[in-house]
């Protein structure tokens, strides 16, 4: 009696330790005559009712986003909850700017950095009817300054891959526990993500973010991606949204 009581307490125990939570992070999206940039991707996400953030370049939407988008914006999964946040990947994701051909929001300083970040809310809000609570910095490059004016505006929760931690708002989140799905830029490879998942699963277990460039993916890629997809799955993982993490975390 004592065994069999001793075998359900480790089984029960272990089948209730919880797996990481998984943010997707999508980079680099855009809109062309009504439709999304990523939409190969999306659309898988859809059709598996799996969560993630589509980070947009506010400059990269052109007219027609509201087409492209406002379907996507309106997806919930079984239980109701949308299937998409929108993101601020900056205004127009640039890496020539002054004094030293710098990335958009790294040593480009305090007005400049301010500037992009209003007109990339205000284009979006215009364009999509969406206020943005997260943002991840082009190229992973940001500063303190970064820090600085995401504070002021007011609007921001979540900060995916900053750099450093100095005039961060605690209001603020910094979600850098970051596993790789792409060996390099656009190329999702299964094994590879396994292998870092394997790596990290004991150090990050509350969230895991990965990261993805979906404009890049072909065919082949997003049978990659939908190996990943299933493996998470498997593993009992739950897809949450940057924003909805930090809410039900206060």
């Amino acid at each position: 009696m004592r065994y069999t009581l001793a075998l359900v307490l480790v089984f029960g125990v272990g089948s209730a330790i919880a797996q990481p939570r998984i943010i997707i992070k999508l980079d680099d999206l855009g809109s062309r005559n009504g439709r999304s940039t990523a939409a190969p991707v999306i659309d898988i996400l859809v059709q598996r009712k799996i969560k993630a953030g589509l980070g947009v370049i506010a400059a990269q939407l052109d007219s027609t986003a509201s087409v492209a988008y406002n379907t996507y914006l309106a997806a919930t999964n079984d239980n109701g909850e949308k299937l998409f946040e929108i993101w601020n990947h900056g205004f127009n994701h640039s890496n020539n700017n002054p004094p030293n051909n710098n990335a958009e929001f790294k040593g480009t300083g305090y007005e400049f950095q301010k500037d992009h970040l209003i007109k990339s809310q205000a284009r979006v809000k215009k364009l999509l009817g969406v206020t943005m609570h997260t943002f991840g910095a082009p190229y992973n490059a940001s500063d303190s300054i970064t820090n600085k004016v995401l504070g002021e505006q007011g609007d921001y929760r979540v900060f995916l891959f900053g750099n450093i931690t100095a005039n961060l708002p605690a209001a603020i989140k910094n979600y850098n526990n970051r596993v790789e799905m792409e060996i390099t830029t656009g190329q999702v490879n299964y094994d590879h993500f396994v292998a870092d998942y394997k790596k990290y699963k004991s150090k990050y277990k509350d969230i895991m973010v990965l990261q993805g460039h979906p404009n890049m993916w072909d065919a082949a890629r997003l049978v990659e991606f939908n190996k990943i997809l299933d493996y998470l799955i498997a593993q009992k993982c739950k897809f949450v949204l940057p924003v909805d993490y930090y809410l039900k975390g206060k």
